[in-house]
């Protein structure tokens, strides 16, 4: 049986919503793996914002020395937590794709 528009639409957009989950939740389990543990506050305040497709979605952390741990200080190095997230998704979108639209 052949779809209508309408209901091959609503397919396609529950599809990209999954999708754009997909992208968040891997976002946020990354940033958290890289993410380094001294009290194991910083890596348990990750929270995600997720949102349907062609809306803005968000992967935050409010602890508020998050950005003196991810650009480092005069005194220690970067982690780069949210930098090497962002990059593994990059080299890793056709593996969250396959793995949200399954």
């Amino acid at each position: 049986m052949a779809l209508t528009i309408p209901q091959a639409l609503k397919r396609i957009d529950k599809l990209m919503n999954q999708v754009q989950r997909g992208f968040v939740d891997e976002g946020a389990k990354l940033a958290r793996s890289k993410t380094p543990v001294d009290t194991g506050k910083l890596k348990s305040s990750w929270t995600t914002n997720p949102s349907n497709f062609g809306t803005k979605s968000s992967i935050d952390n409010n602890v508020g020395y998050g950005g003196f741990v991810e650009n480092g200080t005069s005194k220690n190095r970067p982690a780069k937590m949210a930098a090497q997230a962002v990059q593994s998704m990059r080299s890793g979108a056709n593996s969250i794709v396959r793995k949200a639209t399954r």
